[in-house]
């Protein structure tokens, strides 16, 4: 199975960003906004065992809820594809749950990415090629209300011509 975790995002702050979607530049795609989370860790595919170990670890992670806000736009990406997002601001609470995530997925054996923790939320694809000036300066002056996360997930994510289908495999209380 293709994993990840993720914190879920409060249904009105996923309002918020898709109504900043709705006024993006033609030529993106946007992420859907049943899609739209803040990816702690990507597992890519994983076997069974790792599967279950790892949710045995995370069943048994206490954390508190998380105040975030998103602020700044970023880029990431290159030649095959870029994606727009907006950076997330937790300060130390939300690297310490991040790095207490990445403890677990040590101890269920399951690999972790090497690469930076950057928190953002995706809000949409664009092709390699694509200038961001226009979608940067629509996101300018974006502003969405502080929010709290109350849980985080494992997602199973499969992927799709028209995109990928998350389905959330276990939620995860903070608090």
């Amino acid at each position: 199975m293709r994993l990840f975790i993720a914190l879920d995002l409060p249904p009105e702050t996923r309002a918020a960003l898709g109504a900043l979607q709705d006024r993006l530049p033609a030529g993106l795609r946007p992420v859907p906004e049943e899609n739209l989370h803040l990816t702690m860790a990507f597992l890519g595919d994983q076997p069974d065992a790792v599967t279950e170990a790892l949710h045995e670890g995370l069943e048994t992670l206490r954390a508190p809820r998380l105040a975030l806000s998103l602020g700044g736009i970023a880029v990431y990406g290159g030649h095959r594809g870029q994606v727009l997002a907006l950076e997330a601001e937790g300060e130390a609470p939300l690297h310490e749950l991040h790095d207490r995530i990445r403890a677990r997925l040590r101890g269920a054996g399951a690999q972790v990415e090497r690469r930076r923790f950057r928190p953002h939320v995706t809000l949409a694809r664009m092709p390699g090629h694509a200038d961001p000036g226009p979608a940067l300066a629509t996101l300018a002056a974006a502003q969405i209300a502080p929010f709290t996360v109350s849980s985080f997930g494992l997602y199973q994510s499969t992927l799709h011509p028209d995109g990928a289908i998350y389905e959330t495999l276990a939620s995860y209380p903070l608090g």
